[in-house]
């Protein structure tokens, strides 16, 4: 079987995809950000989209999807798919129609997000007890770690709650003309929505 076959194709957008975001992810790290983060601030972002008790909000939950971060289940579904397509048209000599490999694979990345996701999830805290809001971030010093933040632009931050716990939020000054440049300590004011804040510049630099 030609691994470049047109029978392929989907699989491969998918696993370069895949690759794609591990690159991404990596060079997030070494500038001291986290792809991870953004994807999960762009949910958080819109707190008018809420999960009632239906078919729909089961689903989501059957998929792990407010346990994992987002961006673990679109590997894990990424993955899946890939693969399972590959295998798939190899095992049966790229004969399968693209359209059934495609729906056979699809189902497999599923169930693959399901499995792979309920290993994952039972490694990540869900201690009730040590839980925290979002808006315990007020009052707290976040270090900047990514772009310059401005009024109304804001750029990722990094903090630690009072278990430890290390979140990355976006901010911005609550005053028109000041900047945040990276490495910067800034105390949280406010919380604008979801994971977005509004903050000052640390006020005590002599002892923070």
């Amino acid at each position: 079987m030609d691994l470049l076959s047109s029978g392929n194709a989907p699989f491969l957008i998918a696993l370069l995809l895949l690759l794609f975001i591990g690159v991404l992810e990596t060079l997030a790290v070494f500038l001291g950000a986290s792809l991870s983060s953004h994807f999960d601030a762009a949910i958080d972002s819109h707190p008018d989209i809420t999960l009632g008790e239906n078919v729909f909000a089961h689903g989501l939950s059957w998929l792990h999807i407010g346990r994992l971060p987002l961006l673990v289940i679109i590997v894990l579904f990424l993955g899946g798919f890939s693969l399972s397509g590959l295998i798939l048209q190899w095992l049966a000599g790229g004969e399968l129609p693209v359209w059934l490999a495609v729906i056979i694979a699809f189902l497999f990345a599923v169930f693959c997000v399901r499995w792979c996701g309920r290993g994952i999830a039972r490694y990540l805290p869900r201690d009730e007890s040590s839980a925290v809001s979002t808006d315990s971030f007020i009052g707290r010093m976040a270090i900047m770690t990514g772009a310059t933040a401005t009024a109304g632009t804001p750029a990722e931050a990094r903090l630690t709650d009072e278990h430890g716990r290390t979140h990355y939020i976006l901010i911005e000054p609550d005053e028109e003309d000041v900047a945040f440049v990276r490495g910067a300590k800034v105390l949280v004011t406010a919380r604008i929505s979801g994971s977005r804040f509004s903050g000052s510049a640390n006020p005590w630099p002599d002892l923070l």
